[in-house]
C-alpha cells in the first residue's frame, strides 16, 4: 500500500509538473472515463429537467403573468369606474340638495302668499263684520229713536188730555213731570 501510495503521489508530482490541463486533471484525480459518463449524465438529467420541468414552469409562469397583467387591467378599470361612481354620486346629491333647497324656498314663498292672502282676507272680514255691526246700530238706533217718539208722543197727548180733564196746577204740574221723567227713564 505504501508503495501504491508513493507511486501515486510521484505519478501526480509528475502530471503536475508537466503543467498545463492534464496536470490540474491529475491533481484532482479526474478520470476522462467517469467524467464523461457524468457529462452524459448531466446532460441527460438536464434535458429531462428542461422538458420535463422547466418548460412547464415556464409555461406557468407566462400564464401567472397574463392573469397578473388581466387582473391590474382589471383593478385600474374597476378603480376608474368606482372614481367614476363616486363622482356621479356627488353630482346626484348636489343635484338633490339643489332641488330641495328649490323646494324649500317656494314652499316658503308660497306660505307667505297663502299668508298674505289670508291676512287680507281676514282684514276684508273683519271690515264686512264691522260694517255690519255700524249698519245694525243705526238701524237699531233709528228703531229706538221711532219707538222713543212715538212713546213721546203717546206721553204728550196723555199729558195734553190730563191737563185739559184736570185743572192744572202747579204742584200737579211738578208731579207729572217727575212721572213722566220716571216713565221715560
Amino acid at each position: 500500500m505504501a508503495t501504491s501510495e508513493a507511486e501515486a503521489t510521484t505519478t501526480s508530482e509528475v502530471h503536475a509538473e508537466e503543467g498545463g490541463l492534464t496536470g490540474v486533471i491529475h491533481t484532482f484525480g479526474i478520470r476522462g472515463d467517469l467524467f464523461a459518463a457524468q457529462l452524459v449524465n448531466f446532460l441527460l438529467v438536464l434535458l429531462v429537467l428542461w422538458r420535463f420541468a422547466y418548460k412547464p414552469i415556464l409555461r406557468l409562469l407566462d400564464e401567472r403573468e397574463v392573469k397578473i397583467a388581466e387582473s391590474v387591467k382589471n383593478a385600474e378599470a374597476i378603480e376608474k369606474r368606482l372614481h367614476d361612481a363616486e363622482a356621479e354620486h356627488t353630482k346626484i346629491v348636489q343635484a338633490a340638495r339643489q332641488e330641495a333647497q328649490a323646494i324649500v324656498e317656494k314652499a316658503v314663498a308660497d306660505t307667505e302668499v297663502r299668508k298674505t292672502e289670508m291676512i287680507e282676507a281676514a282684514k276684508r272680514e273683519v271690515e264686512r263684520v264691522i260694517q255690519k255691526g255700524k249698519q245694525q246700530l243705526d238701524e237699531e238706533r233709528l228703531a229706538m229713536l221711532v219707538t222713543a217718539r212715538k212713546d213721546l208722543v203717546d206721553i204728550a197727548v196723555k199729558a195734553a188730555a190730563k191737563i185739559l180733564t184736570e185743572g192744572l196746577t202747579e204742584k200737579k204740574s211738578q208731579s207729572m213731570a217727575e212721572e213722566m221723567v220716571r216713565k221715560l227713564t
